[in-house]
């Protein structure tokens, strides 16, 4: 595993509990929602960007992307 993805990974686990906590979700229907709209992936594609961003702006764009594809956050 290179540094990058090293990196990815730190802040997907780091914005799982944040996540969960803001939108009020279990982590099994967090992580149904992760599935269904690949959501780790574009925190993968993201990366870069979101190193210049704050938390909520990661939760914004994160609700934004969901909202795009059809999904609902609560």
């Amino acid at each position: 595993m290179n540094t990058r993805d090293k990196e990815v990974l730190n802040m997907q686990l780091v914005l799982i509990p944040l996540l969960a906590e803001t939108w009020k979700y279990s982590y099994s229907e967090l992580s149904k929602l992760f599935r269904k709209y690949k959501v780790l992936s574009y925190i993968d594609t993201c990366y870069e960007n979101y190193n210049s961003v704050g938390n909520q702006g990661i939760i914004d764009d994160l609700r934004e992307y969901i909202e795009m594809q059809g999904g609902h956050i609560d």
